[in-house]
């Protein structure tokens, strides 16, 4: 059977994925620090679902959960880096390095020991997927913490970059930009008023994209669970936009009134 291994995946978009490859006959790793969590999602998959302690800043921790894949399952069909963390806020000039080096660590610096890792033993197989979760904040400034935006640049480039090589081992890798998905991260909290965050940022924010809603985590699983597939056998190197519209532009309702008028749908 072919093997998931999904860091982050005890909440937001890493259970989503865990989930949906789940559903789709996959073998499935949970690698997360949140340990409750991690080994609760496990037990509600059942079957050969297995959770691992994983700290993303550590190269010994991926070294360990792609060995207890290789002892479960003996192989590794896809990875996706989805740990993240929204990293530190404030000012620029008020920023730590020791706060903006965490930030990259656990954002970007992870996906390369990730990757690093898993390209070893996807290598004895000669195939692969490596999904990348990135952000639009990746893409232009201003919808994120410096840190966070930089780190997640460096996720973007980082899969082209590697792409480029491991494609000649067999090795797709592809990344997935999100938009405003509904998350914890999202919100600033983790625990459990995140919901109720939720709920209020969506309606303040409904109306900046042309797609007048949040996305799910799912809808993210689902575009990084075609990526792993035969289906997406041609895409090498892609950075998947998935924003309800938010990188194409500002929504038409938000327009000024003097565009409005001449718009030939909303005259």
């Amino acid at each position: 059977m072919p093997t998931l291994l999904v860091t982050g995946g005890a909440s937001g978009i890493g259970a989503a994925c865990a989930r949906r490859f789940h559903a789709a006959g996959y073998h499935v790793m949970v690698a997360d620090i949140q340990d409750e969590k991690g080994l609760a999602l496990a037990a509600e998959l059942g079957g050969e679902t297995g959770y691992v302690r994983l700290d993303v800043r550590e190269e010994q921790d991926f070294e360990a959960a792609v060995a207890a894949v290789m002892q479960r399952s003996g192989r590794l069909d896809c990875l996706i880096n989805n740990a993240a963390i929204v990293g530190v806020i404030g000012p620029l000039i008020e920023t730590s390095a020791a706060e903006w080096d965490h930030a990259c660590a656990v954002i970007q610096r992870s996906v390369f020991l990730g990757t690093k890792h898993a390209a070893r033993a996807m290598l004895t197989r000669g195939n692969g997927s490596i999904v990348n979760i990135a952000s639009v904040a990746a893409l232009t400034g201003g919808f994120s913490p410096h840190a966070y935006a930089t780190a997640k640049a460096g996720v973007e480039h980082f899969t082209r970059s590697s792409a480029l090589e491991l494609i000649e081992h067999g090795i797709r890798v592809n990344c997935i930009c999100p938009g405003n998905i509904a998350t914890p991260i999202h919100t600033g909290v983790t625990d459990d008023r995140w919901q109720g965050r939720m709920a209020r940022i969506s309606e303040l924010q409904k109306d900046d994209q042309p797609l007048a809603r949040f996305g799910q985590p799912e809808e993210i699983a689902d575009a990084a669970f075609w990526l792993a597939s035969e289906q997406a056998s041609y895409v090498v190197g892609h950075a998947l936009v998935v924003d309800g519209g938010l990188m194409a532009g500002r929504a038409w309702r938000k327009q000024p009134p003097h565009l409005r008028e001449y718009h030939p749908v909303l005259k």
